[in-house]
């Protein structure tokens, strides 16, 4: 996957979505722990969603990220995903998904390729937990005060709350990233705002 692949926009998409749902801006927002003035740049294409905020959204919609990015698998129980998904562009890193079924909504995995001259974005923070593989290249993952150097083959399993980020070391990096849902915890703070969803 290289990003003369063709991308697609989620923005349309996520409008639907948010209508089948019977959901206001404002809902959907604050569901999603977002503004609703950042929601309705997604909707209408004036901004790029991040990874954290897809999750945040597919998570407060009740679907699958496959789904929230157009990508219906019909209505069968089990989804079979091939490497030539359609890509998206998601803050500035080129995204599949290759995981999502109807009623799916708790994991969610994606292809993700960053290349090596991307802005490090500000850190992401999310309810759940990331396992992230590198396929290629390598991956600079910054959690917390720590910096990690993940070469391909190497993986790492995180507690997706806590600030991390997504970084190319020297060369275009992919990578395949799972990110489970985990249930509130009603003595931790509330999710984190918009400003800090970016990976």
């Amino acid at each position: 996957m290289e990003l003369t692949d063709v991308l697609t926009s989620i923005s349309e998409c996520l409008h639907e979505e948010r209508v089948r749902a019977g959901l206001t801006l404002e809902q959907l927002a604050h569901r999603a722990d977002l503004s609703t003035a950042h929601l309705s740049r997604l909707e209408s294409g004036d901004r790029q969603p991040s990874i954290a905020a897809l999750i945040g959204l597919s998570r407060a919609l009740g679907i699958s990220m496959s789904a929230l990015l157009g990508e219906g698998k019909g209505e069968s129980a089990i989804s079979v995903y091939s490497e030539d998904e359609p890509t998206h562009l998601a803050n500035g890193l080129v995204v599949s998904a290759c995981s999502g079924f109807p009623g799916s909504s708790t994991l969610d995995a994606l292809r993700i390729t960053i290349q090596p001259d991307r802005v490090p974005p500000p850190f992401a923070r999310h309810r759940g937990e990331e396992w992230i593989h590198v396929l290629r290249g390598s991956l600079r993952l910054e959690f917390e005060q720590e910096t990690h150097s993940i070469p391909a083959g190497g993986s790492a399993h995180f507690d997706a709350a806590l600030p991390h980020r997504l970084g190319a070391e020297g060369t275009t990096t992919e990578l395949l990233v799972v990110a489970v849902d985990a249930p509130p915890d009603p003595r931790n703070r509330p999710l984190f705002p918009s400003s800090n969803l970016a990976h």
